[in-house]
């Protein structure tokens, strides 16, 4: 009986050993997990430090939007004072062109340039007969341009156009502006249209341009009549020595002036002295006429075609014995 009450017994001390160790566990547990308070402050802290951490990003990330703002506008102010500067530079070095146009009853000028609008320029008109017209116009755009009538009574001639940027006409000034960009006188201004005035500044003269008025064939025409009685009153004033006035060849780069016996019969101070003359009046006309542009060769001959006096490489001629 004895032996039985001990095995019945010992399943009951299993038990107890078995409560032991949980309730041993759940000490050690406890001893181990933080308190239900220190854990809640501990979340909270998180939270906290969360969001100081998200509040600090978003501040740098403020910061640096700022900076890079700021940045921007420096660059463009930087950017727009290098275009200016650029720009005052650029119209400085004056540039421009002129161009001339006819039409029924008048010439149109017109000029492209560089310089600031509200800017004067004095434009003009001159023909070979020493016909002139002129007036002043503002440049608006980058373009000035202006009409001339041309009176009936002027003939068919090749007109010079010209235009001024003047800093020296008390009567028509610059506009004040324009004159902080260039000087009182012009005395800032380059380029090669540059000149220097009386005031000690600086014009811009812009190249000059000719136009054929009314047309390029009424020019040759009204050209071909003045050249031929140009020669007809050189012979007559010429008392028959001068015989006719001729091509040598052909084209008018090479002259024969044709003179009479009565050369033969004339001292030779008289003969340097008319050649003279003569070869440099017959030079203008051939070229005033549009019939050669470049130098002009002038030969002296007799009736017969044999040389007189001929043109010398440096100028003048040479009597032939």
């Amino acid at each position: 009986m004895l032996i039985i009450a001990f095995f019945r017994k010992r399943p009951k001390k299993k038990v107890g050993i078995a409560t032991g160790i949980g309730f041993m566990t759940i000490l050690i547990a406890g001893s181990i997990l933080p308190p239900a308070e220190e854990t809640a402050n501990s979340k909270e802290k998180i939270a906290v430090d969360s969001k100081k951490e998200d509040d600090e990003k978003k501040e740098k990330a403020s910061k640096d939007e700022v900076a890079k703002k700021v940045a921007a506008e420096k660059a463009d102010i930087e950017n727009k004072k290098q275009a200016a500067e650029k720009k005052k530079k650029e119209q400085l070095n004056v540039k421009g062109t002129v161009k001339a146009t006819a039409g029924k009853g008048k010439i149109q000028v017109e000029i492209d340039t560089n310089i600031p609008d509200g800017s004067l320029l004095e434009v003009s008109l001159i023909d070979g007969n020493l016909n002139h017209k002129s007036g002043f116009v503002k440049v608006k755009d980058g373009i000035a341009e202006t009409s001339f009538d041309i009176p009936a009574d002027w003939k068919p001639a090749h007109f010079a156009a010209n235009a001024m940027f003047r800093f020296n006409l008390d009567e028509h000034p610059q506009p004040e502006d324009i004159k902080n960009i260039y000087g009182e006188t012009g005395n800032k201004m380059t380029g090669d249209l540059a000149s220097e005035n009386q005031l000690g500044g600086k014009n811009a003269v812009f190249e000059t341009v000719t136009v054929p008025y009314p047309s390029v064939e009424a020019v040759k025409t009204e050209q071909d009549k003045s050249f031929n009685q140009a020669i007809a009153e050189m012979k007559e004033l010429g008392g028959g020595i001068i015989l006719d006035v001729k091509p040598r060849q052909g084209n008018w780069d090479i002259v024969n002036v044709v003179i009479s016996d009565a050369w033969y019969y004339s001292p030779d101070h008289e003969k340097e002295r008319f050649v003279d003359q003569i070869g440099e009046l017959v030079m203008n006309l051939v070229n005033n006429s549009g019939k050669y542009e470049d130098l002009v060769s002038v030969y002296f001959v007799d009736s017969y075609g044999s040389d007189l006096a001929t043109p010398r490489i440096l100028g003048g001629w040479k009597l032939k014995k």
